[in-house]
């Protein structure tokens, strides 16, 4: 793809459209709903994201199976030349709301928003109350909230899982899995 005014940024858009319009079909075939496709750097690096969901969530095995044709497709593409890590996978718990549709899903669920404020940043955790496209304005338990003053606006939890470790980290051992543990068999 050759180099357009403005660098790989001015490319993001038209990245983010050709790689939907070819991960979508793929994605859907698989039983999923397409969350979002972003290009955006980090650091140094251009990152390609096709994130992608079902109810009840994917497994490493689904989301393994899901990745294969749409890297293979992807390889096939001049845009990819422009990528410098594909990740495809979950959108995560902690999901990025970028996208109108994103904000309408997300409403009266509980979300932070990263504001830059003069020379600071503060962060607004909180339900979701109103989600206005044409100002560009957010709801966040009462305090509105200009989307061009956010940095993100993630999911937040309401509460995590938590883990039972026994379950992961039994270290007691029956006494036929430690017999001649030790021992030098001399």
């Amino acid at each position: 793809m050759a180099k357009e005014k403005g660098g790989k940024k001015a490319l993001a858009p038209k990245i983010e459209e050709e790689a939907l319009k070819l991960a979508k079909p793929l994605v859907e075939k698989a039983g999923c709903t397409l969350w979002d496709v972003c290009f955006e750097k980090e650091g140094a690096m251009w990152y390609l994201r096709v994130l992608f969901d079902r109810e009840g969530g994917v497994d490493s095995d689904e989301c393994e199976e899901i990745s294969k044709p749409i890297n293979q497709l992807f390889d096939k593409q001049g845009f990819i030349e422009q990528v410098d890590i594909l990740e495809i996978g979950t959108p995560g718990v902690y999901r990025k709301l970028r996208k109108p549709e994103h904000f309408n899903t997300a409403l009266g669920r509980r979300v932070s928003a990263q504001v830059k404020t003069e020379g600071a940043e503060s962060y607004k955790i909180g339900i979701l109350e109103d989600y206005d496209q044409e100002e560009g304005l957010i709801t966040v338990d009462g305090e509105k909230i200009k989307l061009s003053k956010c940095v993100k606006v993630n999911y937040e939890p309401e509460e995590l899982e938590e883990i039972d470790e026994t379950e992961y980290f039994d270290d007691t051992e029956s006494d036929e899995e430690t017999e001649g543990f030790g021992e030098s068999g001399e």
